[in-house]
Formats: C-alpha cells, sequence, structure tokens
C-alpha cells in the first residue's frame, strides 16, 4: 500500500500546530460567558458564519457518502443530499430573522418562548437530551466511522490509533476555544478542504484520460454513461440507476420533513452568532450555494472517475480515499489529507460546543444549577464536550455505512419535521405536537427497521411522515392551546408577520409587518438560484459548456433578485 512521506507529515503536523494554536488564542475569551463560549458574543459578520456553516457540512463523511450514492445511483442519487439544499434556503428566507431576532443559544430554548406550562419545560429538557445526546453523537459517530475509513486507507495506522489521535486533537483546541475557535478553524478547514478536493478531481480525472475517456469508460463499464450522468433519473427511461419513486421522494417530503426543516441546530447557531437579521440572511444564503451547489462537484466527478478507473468496489464509500491515494503527488497528497482531517475537526468541533450547548443551556443551568457564576457554566460545557465525545466514540465503532446511518438518522426525525416549521405560522400548535410528532416518527423508525429493514428509502420514509403527521394533527387538537399572554409575547418578540397571528395581533394591539408572502417568493427565487448555479456548474465539469454557461448566468440574475438589500435589526 503507497504510504505518506515525510513532506505530507509536515503538512498534517503545521495543520495540526494552528487548530491548536487558535485554541490557546481563544482560550480567554471563550471563557468569559455562556454567549461567547456558544454563540461568539452574538457578533460573527455573515462571511465567517456562513463559511463556517459550509466546512462544518463539508466533513469527512460527506465525499465519502457521495461516493457510495453516486456508485449506487449514479450522479442523480445525490439528490438525497441536494433536497436538503430546498431546506436550506427556507432557512434563509423564511427563517434566518426569526431566529436571530429570539436571540436564543440553542434551538430548544425557542420551546419555553413559544410554549407555556410543564409541557413546554418537559418538552425543552426532552430536546436537550435528544438532539443534545441523541442525535448529536449519532451525527458524531458516522464522521468518525469515515475518518476511520479514510485514514485506513492512507495511513497504516490501527482503527483504535486513528480514533484517538484524531478525536483528542479536536477535543483539545475546542475545549479551550470554545465557538471562537470553531468559527476561526472552520475559516482555515473550509479553503484547505475544498482545495484539496479541487485537487483530488482534477488529478482523478486526468488518470481516467481526461473528461471525455472517462465517459467512454463509464458507457463501457455500465453500459450508458448518460444514465450514470444524468441530474434526475429518467421516468420513462428503463435503465435509470435510481428508481424515480425515491427521486420524488426526496424532492417532495425530505427536505421538510427531517430535523433541518427550519435549520437545524448547527445552522442555527450560527444564525443566533452573527451580528445582525441581514447578516444571517446573506451567512445561510452563501452556506446554502456553497454546500450544495459549488463544493459537491468535485466529489462526484471522482466518483465517476473511480467507477471508470475500477467500477463500483465491494465497499464504494471507499473510493474517495482510495483515488486520493492513487492519483495524487506527495505534497499534494499531504495537502489533500489534512483538507480532509479539517473536514473531520471543523464537523467534531461544531458537534461538541452545539452537544455542551443543549446540555448546559436547556438541561444543566435550566433545571439543576440554575444560579451559578458563568465560570462555572463554561467548565460544565467542556465536562459534557468530553461526556459526548466518549459516547459518540462508541457509536461510532459500531457503525459500518456512512450513507446507512445518514439514512436511518433522516428517517427516526423526520416525523417532527414540519411541527418545527408551523409552530411559527400558526398559534394552535403547542408543546404536545412537537413532542408527539418527535415520539411518533422516532417509533415508526424504529419498527421499520427491525421488522422490515430492506423496505426502500422512500416507502419508509412516506409511511413514518404519514404516521407521525396524523398523530400530532390529532394530539395538537387533542390538548389545551397555550396561554394567550405567551402567545402574543412570542409575536411581539420574533415578529413572524404571519396570517395564522392576525387574530391574536388584533386582540393585543400588535402590528404585524409583512413578512410570510415575501419571504415565500424569495424562497422560491432562491431555490431556482441554488439549481441553476448547481446544474450550472455540474453542466461545465462534465463538458457542456453552453447549458452551463446558460445555467450560472440565470443563477446571477435571480442571485440579484434575491439578496436583501434591506433587513429590520
Amino acid at each position: 500500500m503507497r504510504q505518506l512521506h515525510l513532506v505530507d507529515w509536515v503538512i498534517i503536523g503545521a495543520y495540526v500546530a494552528m487548530a491548536l494554536g487558535v485554541g490557546v488564542f481563544f482560550l480567554k475569551r471563550a471563557s468569559a460567558s455562556l454567549e461567547q463560549f456558544f454563540v461568539s458574543g452574538r457578533s460573527l459578520p455573515w462571511w465567517l458564519a456562513g463559511t463556517s456553516m459550509a466546512a462544518t457540512n463539508f466533513s469527512i463523511d460527506t465525499p465519502v457518502a457521495i461516493s457510495g450514492l453516486v456508485a449506487k445511483e449514479g450522479v442523480a442519487g445525490v439528490w438525497f443530499f441536494w433536497a436538503s439544499g430546498i431546506a436550506a434556503m427556507l432557512a434563509t428566507f423564511l427563517f434566518a430573522r426569526l431566529w436571530r431576532r429570539a436571540e436564543v443559544i440553542t434551538d430548544a430554548e425557542i420551546i419555553e418562548l413559544r410554549y407555556s406550562g410543564a409541557a413546554a419545560s418537559w418538552l425543552r429538557l426532552f430536546k436537550g437530551l435528544y438532539f443534545g445526546v441523541l442525535i448529536n453523537c449519532f451525527v458524531m459517530g458516522w464522521v468518525m466511522t469515515a475518518m476511520l475509513k479514510v485514514m485506513g486507507e492512507v495511513t497504516s495506522m490501527d482503527r483504535l490509533t486513528i480514533l484517538l489521535v484524531f478525536t483528542v486533537i479536536a477535543v483539545v483546541y475546542t475545549l479551550m476555544s470554545g465557538f471562537w475557535g470553531v468559527v476561526v478553524t472552520d475559516l482555515v478547514q473550509y479553503i484547505v478542504a475544498l482545495g484539496g478536493s479541487i485537487a483530488v478531481a482534477v488529478y482523478s480525472v486526468d488518470r481516467a484520460g481526461g473528461l471525455s475517456q472517462m465517459l467512454a469508460s463509464i458507457g463501457e463499464r455500465f453500459g450508458d454513461a448518460a444514465q450514470v450522468t444524468a441530474f434526475a433519473p429518467d421516468p420513462g427511461g428503463e435503465g435509470s440507476w435510481m428508481p424515480t419513486s425515491v427521486f420524488f421522494t426526496y424532492l417532495m417530503v425530505q427536505w421538510w420533513a427531517h430535523k433541518y426543516a427550519d435549520g437545524g441546530g448547527k445552522t442555527i447557531q450560527r444564525m443566533s452568532a452573527a451580528r445582525s437579521e441581514r447578516e444571517a440572511v446573506l451567512a445561510t444564503l452563501w452556506f446554502a450555494l456553497a454546500n450544495y451547489a459549488i463544493q459537491v462537484w468535485p466529489w462526484i466527478l471522482t466518483a465517476l472517475a473511480s467507477l471508470a478507473l475500477v467500477g463500483r468496489l465491494p465497499d464504494p464509500e471507499t473510493a474517495y480515499p482510495r483515488m486520493m491515494m492513487s492519483v495524487l503527488p506527495h505534497g499534494l497528497l499531504g495537502l489533500a489529507v489534512v483538507a480532509l482531517i479539517g473536514a473531520f475537526m471543523s464537523t467534531i468541533d461544531t458537534h461538541l460546543n452545539l452537544g455542551a450547548s443543549y446540555m448546559v443551556n436547556d438541561i444543566y443551568r435550566r433545571f439543576l444549577v440554575t444560579d451559578a457564576p458563568a465560570g462555572h457554566y463554561v467548565t460544565a460545557s467542556r465536562v459534557c464536550m468530553l461526556i459526548n465525545m466518549g459516547i459518540a466514540a462508541l457509536v461510532g465503532w459500531q457503525i459500518e455505512s456512512v450513507g446507512g446511518a445518514w439514512k436511518f438518522v433522516l428517517a427516526f426525525s423526520s416525523g417532527a419535521g414540519l411541527t418545527y416549521i408551523v409552530r411559527w405560522f400558526w398559534w394552535r400548535a403547542n408543546a404536545w405536537t412537537e413532542l408527539s410528532g418527535m415520539l411518533a416518527s422516532a417509533a415508526a423508525a424504529t419498527v421499520l427497521q427491525l421488522g422490515w429493514p430492506e423496505m426502500i428509502y422512500s416507502w419508509r420514509l412516506l409511511i413514518i411522515v404519514g404516521f407521525s403527521t396524523a398523530v400530532w394533527v390529532f394530539v395538537t387538537y387533542a390538548t389545551p392551546p397555550v396561554e394567550e399572554a405567551r402567545l402574543a409575547e412570542f409575536v411581539r418578540r420574533v415578529r413572524p408577520g404571519s396570517p395564522g397571528w392576525g387574530a391574536l395581533a388584533r386582540r393585543h394591539g400588535i402590528t404585524l409587518e409583512p413578512f410570510l408572502g415575501p419571504a415565500v417568493v424569495r424562497w422560491l427565487g432562491g431555490c431556482g438560484l441554488l439549481f441553476s448555479l448547481c446544474f450550472g456548474v455540474g453542466s461545465i465539469a462534465l463538458g457542456r459548456a453552453a447549458q452551463g454557461a446558460a445555467l450560472v448566468a440565470l443563477a446571477a440574475a435571480l442571485l440579484w433578485a434575491v439578496v436583501p438589500r434591506r433587513v429590520s435589526r
């Protein structure tokens, strides 16, 4: 097996030293308060907050999982990933301003601002455990699985050594620097990671004989290169690699059904850390374009080159590190390894910080120790990070497929996604609405996984969402509404401007600004922008220059139309 040379290890060592240096630099500032430790004092500019969002999603597991999706379902299989871009645009134009106005530290904190009574308190506690421990550790677990697969291909280290070395490095600088260290290292990590992935793609396509020869080789191996590289399955095509039913489930259901429906914890944390509402909107827009339209294409090209050169591997998720090791010269190989280490660390540091924010802000400070000095809570946050990391390492050791873990977690949490949207725009939603949706989703996903493990993902998702929606709608009407005083206070604070609040606003003398209608129009325009840019970049990457140029020009026009010139603060 090819090994890293001294120059590669020097590059890796320099990167690790940089990350630890950032931790030391921000140690004092991060220790000042929970707002500094978890949301950087709400002072981030849009470009830093947005790049941090993109870096967190540019994880080591993503190129690994994309390789598996392309190998199994062709380029159209990436719609499992692209569909979340619709939710990202919804978060940009509907929710970024609302989350920034709420001025919360975690999304679980919104529960007691929106709902009232003991049910709200119990729901906040439950979500602190659900998102802060269960889901958060599962996400870190599959990221660690990807790290084990990648580093197992590029070094001779055993699995335990890989896990210990790289998690300890991420833990140390995150413990020291809090969210400041996360976002600053994310900026460096994103630049390195994007550059590294582009280098891998360029060298991979070159090894396959260039773009034309790569596509010809895919055609020889699999019969029709057009089916492999199609952006969507052909509804009438017999040779489509991806079932049409799966595609439409991604496009019509998945994006609003999962836990990121109104932003998701790690994105919401950065919206809340932005220095104004406009900065929060711009940050989320930049993230959506970078994550779903730009950075994905080097991974896709590398996966296609692997199909051309070696076909489907027994474990297609190892295609990315194998291509990296086989095509890159030393020096660039070290840079590419650093890119993946950085991608790993940018996700782990985010989830360590995020998980601790739930555990301290929504459990420890809210229910256990309610009136301690700021330093006490910062110390508690660091302890919670260590607990989370230990649990995540145990989970990661057991996971075999990153893509399979992605799909299970999305299905497990999908039934409650719509409740996270309607709570902003419908006065009748209450704490039981969300709780019943979450529990019904978890129960349905678990039963299907145990009883029908081979069921196709699209059917599994539709059953879970249908069952959960029926449950939470019934429970909503079977339980009392939220106290009107609490609803009025919520509307004054976040100003959702929805017709769903009209009667309440009139009773309490609240003036609602126009919001929902213009936001929906911008969201639709934003979706057009996202996919025009995505498939414009993809068309150019696959040699369809004229089509690509036209789509990129359309994206530029839509960008000018949807970017807010002014957002109230």
